[in-house]
């Protein structure tokens, strides 16, 4: 499995990453480059899907549950010739299996340029926040990522807590 930086170098002799803001129209709403080959935002308009495959986005990884319109979305990101994940993360913090499938698109070369996003943000910044962590990235330095990719307070506050229960030694008895 690749590192995310063998990812970054490996597409970037490629010539293919994520566009910068201001390079992107009205496609996803609250657009944000976080790394070459990573952008992340909130819901996608999908009359505007086929722009996203146009601007290099080879796999989009969708982060809301099925009520919120995934099927719609998957159909309209095949059809545009892109792979669709879906990884439904609802109230609470996304399970480690979650971040672990999540981990593996993301260091999959091939996957990449990749577009996580779920309905505004929060969630992508939360997943963000925690795969960091787990990846040995400090907690505060993940939490900021996360930030930037759209993660709000009440969702900061169970990435710390889950972060500082898993710090926390088993009770005696």
């Amino acid at each position: 499995m690749l590192t995310t930086t063998a990812v970054a170098a490996e597409s970037a002799a490629q010539g293919a990453e994520v566009p910068f803001g201001d390079k992107m129209g009205a496609e996803v709403a609250n657009y944000n480059r976080l790394r070459p080959q990573l952008a992340t935002g909130g819901s996608i308009d999908l009359s505007q899907v086929a722009s996203l495959k146009e601007k290099g986005f080879r796999t989009i990884v969708d982060l809301r549950t099925p009520e919120e319109g995934t099927a719609e979305e998957k159909a309209a990101v095949e059809a545009a010739g892109m792979r669709y994940v879906n990884l439904p993360v609802s109230g609470g913090v996304p399970s480690d299996a979650l971040i672990a499938e999540l981990g593996a698109i993301l260091e999959d070369a091939s996957a990449g340029p990749v577009l996580l996003h779920c309905a505004s943000g929060n969630r992508v910044g939360t997943a963000w926040a925690i795969y960091r962590a787990k990846k040995g990235i400090p907690l505060e330095i993940a939490i900021d990522e996360g930030r930037t990719a759209g993660m709000r307070a009440s969702r900061e506050e169970q990435v710390r807590a889950l972060f500082t229960a898993q710090d926390q030694p088993a009770c005696c008895s």
